[in-house]
């Protein structure tokens, strides 16, 4: 981490990110994504302690309409992903 104006910078966001979105893509290939979702995906990141969690909504027309799809976890010291997928139908095999 470096300090900007006083302020702590994880200067390793994007690289846990990226480790994220990897991690989140590969979960999501075992669920049905409605059509028109992964247009209105959005992303939330939340710090907790050694760990960056990053949460894909799709909103809903408020706040409290918004349905969580997935929270990956990403922990900053294995650089390793836990993924979690929400309100989504698993894919049915053929």
């Amino acid at each position: 981490m470096k300090k900007a104006k006083g302020i702590l910078v994880d200067d390793s966001l994007s690289e846990y990110q990226e480790i994220a979105r990897v991690a989140t893509r590969t979960a999501l290939e075992a669920y049905e994504v409605p059509e028109g979702y992964r247009d209105r995906f959005t992303l939330r990141t939340v710090f907790e302690g050694d760990i960056r969690i990053f949460e894909l909504y799709v909103p809903g027309e408020g706040p409290s309409d918004a349905a969580l799809i997935s929270s990956a976890r990403v922990h900053v010291r294995t650089r390793r992903a836990e993924v979690q997928v929400f309100n989504l139908e698993k894919r049915k095999h053929c």
